[in-house]
């Protein structure tokens, strides 16, 4: 098992908070979180997750793509340590056993993984986020079909929690939604530090 380290905590920007305190944890609204990349989503997310968890609530986390689990996933056990399950495709049998088993006897407080661990039965559920949620990879074709972005809108809905939808480029839909106030519209539109966006020109 991981532990949890002693990590230094960041200092957030001014957007960071805004956004942190913009979203309200005890009601069932969904939330497009748009970040230019950079702005520290990341961060976001894992400092509502802390919230959540001092509640006594747990989280659901998800990204599109394995390798991006395995990048989270070593920023979460070093805040969260043995809290922290993975759930993704690339675990053996045994493995996805192991954790399941984890997260069926109540012996964590957050689910990293890709689509399929939209099901896994966390109890007491008190947050969904969707990182890139612009991504296609998020909807299964093959059986059974499901898309992870409908099932997680079901599960916030039946826990009456909020759902989180986190991109640096959300979907037309998604921004749609927003702008008729379907979601609640959160905005990110600077970097950490002294970076800076790089000039786009649009070449015809």
């Amino acid at each position: 098992n991981k532990e949890k380290k002693d990590i230094e905590r960041f200092t957030l920007s001014e957007q960071q908070e805004n956004a942190i305190n913009q979203i309200d944890l005890n009601t069932n609204k969904t939330y497009l979180l748009h970040g230019v990349t950079g702005s520290g989503k990341t961060e976001v997310y894992m400092q509502l997750i802390e919230k959540t968890i001092k509640n006594n609530k747990t989280a659901i986390m998800l990204v599109p793509e394995i390798s991006l689990t395995t990048q989270i996933v070593n920023r979460f056990y070093d805040r969260f340590g043995p809290e922290v399950a993975i759930f993704h495709s690339a675990l053996s049998d045994g493995e996805r056993f192991d954790e399941y088993l984890k997260i069926l006897r109540n012996e964590v407080k957050i689910v990293v993984g890709t689509r399929s661990a939209i099901f896994t039965p966390l109890n007491d559920l008190g947050l969904i986020i969707l990182d890139e949620e612009h991504s296609e990879n998020y909807k299964q074709d093959s059986n059974p079909r499901y898309h992870a972005t409908d099932m997680a809108d079901y599960r916030a809905k039946y826990h009456n929690i909020p759902l989180i939808l986190g991109s640096a480029t959300p979907s037309l839909e998604s921004m749609a939604r927003a702008q008729k106030g379907v979601y609640e519209y959160v905005e990110m539109t600077k970097r950490i530090g002294t970076s800076t966006l790089p000039t786009i020109k649009i070449i015809d």
